[in-house]
């Protein structure tokens, strides 16, 4: 199957400026793998011979300036240390982080890697600007997307100019 894959580096189009002035003011945050996880939902179903915990309803997960909200939400962890590996958010998934949005059917979140990928009608907005397609890999530490699409369809964007000041 032909998969077209778009690149698209936020840094590099319209959100450049305003991003760049925004990281030269502020002190760099530590690496959100450092960070702790903060997770409130309706039940909690640990299991320790699988390494996971399963949260169910209405799904709260805060990790520095990441929050993710789903209707479930899976967290597996090493079994060793019980470091969080990876984070499986199911249903209604919606990812902010500042002014970007991203939402989809499933969102798996990888801790070491600082990326999440979004599947099952993804979309990433920022603004009124957005993206849309397959697949959307979201670089949290780099302001940087991949949007992917399969079989036919295409990768959807829409970018308004931006005010001369």
């Amino acid at each position: 199957m032909m998969r077209k894959i778009i690149v698209l580096f936020f840094s590099l189009l319209h959100f450049t400026a305003g991003i760049c002035l925004a990281a030269e003011q502020t002190p760099p945050a530590p690496p959100l793998g450092d960070m702790p996880i903060h997770i409130t939902s309706d039940r909690l179903e640990a299991d320790d011979t699988a390494n996971q915990v399963r949260f169910e309803g209405e799904v709260v997960a805060k990790q520095g300036d990441v929050v993710i909200y789903a209707d479930t939400m899976i967290v597996f962890y090493r079994a060793e240390d019980r470091e969080v590996q990876r984070v499986e958010a199911l249903s209604n998934v919606r990812i902010v982080q500042g002014s970007r949005v991203a939402t989809g059917q499933k969102g798996i979140y990888y801790r070491n890697r600082g990326r999440i990928v979004l599947t099952g009608s993804p979309r990433v907005h920022q603004g009124e600007d957005f993206v849309e397609g397959d697949e959307i890999t979201v670089f949290l530490g780099e302001e940087k997307s991949i949007v992917s699409s399969e079989g036919g369809s295409r990768v959807n964007a829409v970018f308004h100019p931006k005010e001369q000041k």
